[in-house]
């Protein structure tokens, strides 16, 4: 009985987290008017890792929390778990300057990301739809 107050605790806490990622994302192409589309990514990665932080931590904390009181440690690994997994998911993605070597253009900008062990840089520029796409430029 404990571990499904546990985990409908669990599953209150990280609800919220994972439907603010998809009204995070709207909210963003929206309000970057200038165009600082690697700030809407660290966000949405933010969002995520927020979601994915709480799910695990509140599972971890019933797991280790002592009898009696598995409930208090959902919560309390939630709570953990979402904090460390925002911190962690938000330092994925580098928002940094165009490289020296290329020059900047007005409806573009320069992202780096952090995946499979390393970080990878391209050029992201917006076209006349409003969309904003990889130029081939890395």
């Amino acid at each position: 009985m404990n571990r499904i107050i546990a985990l409908a605790v669990a599953a209150a806490v990280a609800a919220p987290a994972l439907v603010a990622p998809q009204f995070a994302a709207a909210q963003s192409a929206r309000s970057y008017g200038d165009g600082d589309v690697c700030r809407a990514e660290q966000r949405r990665q933010a969002n995520t890792g927020t979601a994915v932080g709480a799910v695990a931590g509140a599972l971890l904390g019933s797991a280790v929390a002592a009898k009696g009181v598995k409930t208090e440690g959902a919560v309390l690994g939630g709570a953990v778990g979402a904090v460390a997994g925002h911190q962690i998911a938000k330092s994925r993605v580098k928002c940094v300057d165009y490289p020296r070597r290329l020059s900047a253009r007005s409806n573009c900008r320069w992202v780096q990301e952090y995946y499979d062990g390393r970080t990878h840089s391209f050029e992201v520029c917006r076209g006349r739809d409003g969309v904003w796409r990889p130029s081939g430029r890395a």
